[in-house]
C-alpha cells in the first residue's frame, strides 16, 4: 500500500470518508485500500470512479474492481462484464457473473438468462433474483425462479429457486408448489414442502393432504407438522391410521415432539380403540405421559397388549400404579403376568421419593409369593427393604433372601454379605453372598482405598478358592486405576 492511500484508507476508517473523498481516492486505484474505501462509501459516484479505472485494466487487476462493484450491486459494470464473458475463465468468469447476479439491471437479467443452460449463469441469475428481493421486488424475483425452474437441472440451483419463489410471492405461490411435490428430483420436493411449511395457514395444505397419495402425502404431512401448531394435531392422530408406514411415521415423531398438552390426553383416548391401543401406547411411552398412567392400566389385563402396556408403566407408573401393578400380581398364579409386572416395578421404583408404603406391601405377602416380592426390594432399596431382606436370609426363603441381597443397587447391603460370608452354613448361600459382594464393591460409589479394604475383607471370607481369586482379581484391577493404595505393614 502506497503512502497516499495508508493516509486516505486512515481517514475513511477513523473519520468516515464522504463523497468529497471520491477524486482522491480514485487516483490510487487499483490500489486495494482505494477499492475498500470507495466500497465503503459507496454511491454513484464511487461506483463511477471504480467503472473508469475498469475500463482500462488488465484481468488482473480487473477482478478486484469488478468484485467491488458486485458488493455495491452496482450496474457500472454491466458492459465490460458481457465483453470479458466473451472470453473470460476461472476467477474472472465468476467475478464478471458475481457482479452481472448483484445487479438488479434488466440488461444483466437478459444477458444470465441467455445462458440459463451454463449452471455458472444459472447461479448468477438466481442471485440476480435474490438482489431484487432484498430491494422489496415480487414479481421480477417470481419470473427468476419460474425461468430456473422450468430450464435448469441442478438440484441446488432449483432448491434456491423454490426458495426464491415462495419468498417473492407468498401465498400465491402455494399452487406451484404442490405441483413441485410431483417433481421427479426428491431435494427439489422436500424444498417444495419446507417452503409449504411457512405459508401463512396450514388450510391448504390439510386440504391437500387429504387429497394426495404416495409421497406427496407424505411430504404434505411433513410440512403440516413443521408448523407445530395445536390445530394441526387432529390431522396428525388420523394419520396414525394409515396404511402408508411412511406417512405414519411421520405422525408418530410430531407427536412425540409436539409440546401441545392436549395430545397426551387425546392418545389416551385413543386406548379404548384396540386398532390403535398400540400406537398410543408407543407414543405415550415416548412422551413419559406419566399423567396418563392410570388409563394405561387397565391394560396389564389385555394379552394382546399386556406387555406393552407393562413397557409403559415401567416409565410412566407413579406410586398408586405400582401398587396397583403389585396387587394384580400377587393375585395371579401367572408366571409371564409376573415377571412383565416385576420389570414395571423395577423400572418404576427409583422414581418414588418414598417408597415406604410399597415396601410395607412387598414384605407382608403370603409365604407362596414371598420368594418373588424379595426379587423386587433391590430396586427401592434404602433402609426398610434392606432389614426386611436380612430378615427373611435366616428364614424359610434364606436364597431368595441372599439372591436380592446379591442384587442390591448400593453397598448398604456389603455388611449382611460379608456376615453371610463369615457365618452361614450353607456353603451355596456364601459362593452366592461372595459374588454379590464382590459386584457391588466394584460397582459401587466408593473411594478406592474403601473398594480395596471390602475387597481383602472379602478375599479372608471367600468360601472357595474361586470366589477368593475373583475378589483378588477385582483387587488388582483396582491398583491400576490412577491413584495409589496405602499397604498395610
Amino acid at each position: 500500500m502506497n503512502f497516499i492511500a495508508s493516509v486516505l484508507f486512515a481517514a475513511a476508517t477513523w473519520l468516515n470518508a464522504t463523497s468529497a473523498d471520491i477524486p482522491a481516492v480514485a487516483q490510487s486505484l487499483p490500489d486495494d485500500a482505494a477499492i475498500r474505501i470507495l466500497v465503503s462509501v459507496g454511491g454513484p459516484g464511487a461506483e463511477r470512479a471504480l467503472a473508469n479505472a475498469l475500463a482500462s485494466a488488465d484481468d488482473t487487476n480487473a477482478v478486484k474492481l469488478i468484485k467491488a462493484l458486485g458488493d455495491l450491486g452496482s450496474s457500472e459494470a454491466i458492459s465490460d462484464c458481457a465483453r470479458r464473458l466473451l472470453y473470460a475463465t476461472g476467477d474472472l468468469k465468476d467475478v464478471c457473473l458475481y457482479a452481472l447476479g448483484r445487479t438488479t439491471s434488466r440488461r444483466a437479467a437478459r444477458l444470465l438468462s441467455a445462458r440459463i443452460s451454463d449452471g455458472a449463469y444459472a447461479a448468477a441469475y438466481l442471485r440476480h433474483g435474490e438482489s431484487l428481493l432484498e430491494l422489496g421486488r415480487k414479481q421480477e424475483p417470481a419470473v427468476v425462479a419460474l425461468d430456473l425452474l422450468g430450464s435448469v437441472k441442478s438440484s441446488p440451483i432449483r432448491c434456491g429457486a423454490v426458495a426464491l419463489l415462495a419468498a417473492a410471492r407468498g401465498y400465491a405461490a402455494q399452487p406451484k408448489l404442490l405441483a413441485l411435490l410431483d417433481d421427479p428430483d426428491r431435494a427439489v420436493r422436500e424444498q417444495a414442502a419446507r417452503q409449504l411449511s411457512q405459508m401463512p395457514s396450514a388450510v391448504g395444505l390439510i386440504a391437500a393432504f387429504r387429497r394426495a397419495t404416495g409421497e406427496p402425502r407424505r411430504l404434505l404431512l411433513e410440512a403440516i407438522a413443521r408448523r407445530a401448531e395445536p390445530a394441526n394435531v387432529p390431522v396428525l392422530l388420523e394419520a396414525l391410521r394409515e396404511s402408508d408406514d411412511a406417512v405414519r411415521q411421520v405422525a408418530v415423531l410430531a407427536l412425540q415432539n409436539s409440546v401441545d398438552p392436549k395430545v397426551d390426553a387425546a392418545l389416551a383416548g385413543m386406548l379404548t380403540s384396540p386398532a390403535q391401543q398400540g400406537i398410543a401406547l408407543e407414543l405415550l411411552t415416548r412422551r413419559r405421559a406419566r399423567a396418563q398412567a392410570a388409563a394405561v392400566m387397565p391394560l396389564i389385563h389385555d394379552p394382546a397388549v399386556s406387555k406393552q402396556a407393562f413397557t409403559a408403566l415401567g416409565l410412566l407408573a407413579g406410586e398408586k400404579e405400582i401398587e396397583q401393578i403389585l396387587s394384580a400380581a400377587l393375585a395371579t398364579n401367572d408366571e409371564g403376568f409376573r415377571e412383565q409386572a416385576a420389570k414395571a416395578i423395577a423400572a418404576a421404583a427409583p422414581r418414588l421419593a418414598n417408597n415406604t408404603r410399597v415396601v410395607a406391601m412387598l414384605t407382608h405377602v403370603p409365604e407362596s409369593a414371598r420368594a418373588w416380592t424379595l426379587s423386587l426390594l433391590p430396586a427401592f432399596g434404602g433402609k426398610t427393604a434392606l432389614d426386611a431382606v436380612v430378615a427373611a436370609s435366616r428364614g424359610s426363603e434364606r436364597e431368595a433372601a441372599v439372591r436380592a441381597l446379591a442384587d442390591w443397587r448400593d453397598e448398604s447391603a456389603l455388611e449382611p454379605l460379608l456376615a453371610l460370608c463369615r457365618e452361614s452354613e450353607d456353603t451355596k448361600l456364601r459362593v452366592l453372598a461372595a459374588r454379590g459382594a464382590i459386584r457391588i464393591v466394584t460397582r459401587a460409589d466408593l473411594e478406592k482405598e474403601q473398594k480395596a479394604a471390602w475387597l481383602q475383607k472379602l478375599i479372608e471370607t471367600a468360601p472357595r478358592p474361586e470366589e477368593k481369586q475373583q475378589a483378588q482379581a477385582a483387587l488388582q484391577e483396582l491398583e491400576k486405576q490412577p491413584g495409589t493404595l496405602r499397604r498395610k505393614k
